[in-house]
């Protein structure tokens, strides 16, 4: 479990440094990996760092402090190192630099339907492996409403965090995904999101072209496109790097989506099955292994 916890914050960071350079591409990118290792470092984005502000509030805390992790977030906000931030949590973090008020800055518009909830949510799913689903819900729907006020973000993130929370449990795919699915169900989740997700078994059963797939189910930042495509390329590949592969392949919002999908199978697969020639390039490596042990510590008794 120590190796699942290590897999899913690793992996989201290096889905996401990976994913960074083809941010808002159309798709069939040519995803060059010996360009890729020709880098000495590998930066992520604000996907990381948001998740990382989840995490530090977590570990130094040790509850879910909703309070804490928009000081978190707002100090990094104040830093300026804003690269790849989205204008929902750019608009949300300025209100709470004004008022000071988690519970009332978070965005409520059309474009609050983006998946910077879902990008950042896995310390959160790390930290409540033990707590219920509610408990879990609950956590997630604090921290998005930080953000985005709006029902698709919270519930695009909720899938994520309910896929990682499976696979740190050793859920087989067929399982987790049947997990997944009937958690949804539980919680009278049947929106676009608990589409997205039907639309990605199906094309997965079906064998449907990958090209094709990507087309039917979206790669844009949208969160319901995000969910639809992550879970896909987390169906059809059968280790982290194939994974990630195709999604950064298949363009759009390559960095979340790549972020998404590798918290997910960093999950799944453990940090053993992550390639170690890259995570030795990618930006605070040890820190995020150091964060990831310490929330296992914190949890696992």
């Amino acid at each position: 479990m120590r190796s699942r916890f290590r897999g899913c914050l690793l992996g989201l960071a290096l889905g996401d440094a990976l994913g960074a350079p083809y941010e808002g591409s159309l798709g069939l990118i040519d995803f060059d990996l010996n360009a890729i290792l020709s880098l000495s470092k590998l930066r992520y984005t604000d996907d990381t760092i948001m998740a990382l502000c989840i995490a530090k509030s977590l570990i130094s805390k040790r509850k879910f402090d909703p309070s804490d992790i928009a000081e978190n977030y707002l100090k990094w906000f104040l830093s300026g190192n804003l690269r790849g931030i989205g204008m929902t949590v750019y608009k949300a973090l300025s209100n709470y630099a004004k008022s000071r008020n988690w519970k009332s800055c978070g965005i409520i518009d059309f474009w609050a339907a983006g998946n910077g909830v879902a990008m950042r949510v896995a310390p959160i799913a790390l930290f409540d492996i033990n707590a219920s689903e509610e408990v879990l819900y609950e956590h997630v729907r604090l921290d998005g409403w930080i953000t985005h006020k709006n029902e698709l973000a919270i519930s695009g993130a909720f899938t994520v965090a309910l896929a990682i929370r499976a696979a740190i449990k050793g859920y087989r795919k067929e399982k987790l995904i049947d997990y997944v699915k009937s958690q949804l169900e539980n919680f009278g989740i049947l929106n676009r999101v608990y589409d997205a997700l039907l639309k990605a078994i199906e094309l997965y059963g079906k064998k449907t072209n990958e090209i094709s797939a990507f087309k039917a189910l979206g790669t844009t930042g949208y969160v319901v496109h995000t969910i639809g495509s992550a879970i896909y390329a987390f169906l059809i590949r059968d280790n982290f790097m194939d994974t990630i592969s195709i999604l950064i392949r298949a363009g759009g919002d390559t960095d979340t989506n790549a972020a998404v999908a590798g918290a997910i199978a960093g999950a799944y697969y453990g940090y053993e099955n992550l390639p170690m020639n890259l995570l030795r390039r990618l930006e605070n490596f040890e820190n995020i292994l150091e964060m990831a042990d310490k929330l296992y510590d914190i949890v696992i008794h």
